[in-house]
C-alpha cells in the first residue's frame, strides 16, 4: 500500500516541482526585464542631464574667461533648491538673487526671461522624453528605425516646451509619447512612476541651463555686469 501511494503521488511531485522551478525562472525574467526598463532611462537621463550642464558651463565659462567652479557655485543654490522639490516656482525668488546678484544679469531681463525661460526652457525634459522613447521602445520590442527616432526627437523637442513646471507635469507628457510612438499601453505605469523620480534633477538641471542661458544672452546684450559675474561670493 505504501508503495503503491509512493508510486502514484511520484510523477504528480515531480511535475508539480518542474512547474514551480519554470515559474520561478519566469518570474525571475519578467522582474529582470522590468528592472532593466527602470534602470536605463534612469541612467541615460542622469547622463545626458550631465552632459547638457556641463556643455553650458564651458560655454560660459570660455566666454567671458570666468572659473568653472566659480560659476557652478553661484548657481548651487538655486539648483539644490529645484534639485529637492521638482518645483521652479518654489526656487523663483532664490533664481531671481542669483541672477542679479551673483551673475550680474541686467534686472530687465530677468524680470522677462526667468519666468518667461521657466514655463518653456526644459532641455532636460527633452532629454528624459527621448531617454524614454528608446529604452520604452527596446523594452516592449518596438522597432527602431530611423524614422521612429525623427519622430521621437520632435516629440521631444515639442514636448519639452510645453511640459508644464510643476511636479508631476512630465507624467501627462510622456503618457501622449509612449502613444505616438506605438508602444503597448502597459508602458505606461513605469514611464509615469520613472517621471516622478526624474522630475526632480530635470528640474534642477532646467534651471541650471536656464541661469547659463540668460547670462550669455545677457552678455551678447551687453547687459551683463562681469564684476558681478567674476566676483567670489
Amino acid at each position: 500500500g505504501l508503495s503503491c501511494s509512493i508510486y502514484h503521488e511520484g510523477p504528480e511531485f515531480v511535475y508539480s516541482a518542474d512547474h514551480f522551478l519554470k515559474y520561478l525562472q519566469y518570474d525571475h525574467q519578467k522582474n529582470a526585464g522590468i528592472g532593466a526598463a527602470t534602470l536605463k532611462p534612469m541612467l541615460l537621463t542622469f547622463m545626458g542631464c550631465a552632459v547638457v550642464m556641463i556643455i553650458y558651463t564651458v560655454i560660459v565659462c570660455v566666454h567671458h574667461r570666468i572659473s568653472p567652479a566659480l560659476f557652478v557655485k553661484k548657481l548651487l543654490p538655486t539648483f539644490i533648491i529645484a534639485l529637492t522639490t521638482a518645483s521652479s516656482s518654489a526656487a523663483f525668488a532664490t533664481n531671481i538673487g542669483t541672477c542679479e546678484e551673483k551673475l550680474g544679469i541686467d534686472k530687465k531681463i530677468v524680470n522677462f526671461g526667468l519666468p518667461l525661460g521657466q514655463s518653456v526652457f526644459m532641455p532636460a525634459a527633452a532629454v528624459v522624453f527621448f531617454s524614454m522613447g528608446i529604452c520604452m521602445a527596446e523594452t516592449f520590442r518596438v522597432p527602431i528605425t530611423a524614422i521612429m527616432l525623427v519622430n521621437l526627437f520632435i516629440i521631444s523637442l515639442v514636448l519639452a516646451i510645453a511640459a508644464p513646471p510643476v511636479p508631476g507635469g512630465f507624467a501627462v507628457c510622456i503618457t501622449i509619447l509612449i502613444t505616438q510612438l506605438g508602444i503597448p499601453e502597459t508602458a505606461i505605469p513605469i514611464v509615469i512612476a520613472l517621471s516622478v523620480i526624474l522630475d526632480f534633477p530635470c528640474t534642477a538641471t532646467n534651471l541650471f541651463c536656464l541661469q547659463a542661458e540668460l547670462t550669455e544672452l545677457a552678455g551678447d546684450l551687453a547687459m551683463l555686469d562681469t564684476e558681478k559675474l567674476g566676483k567670489a561670493s
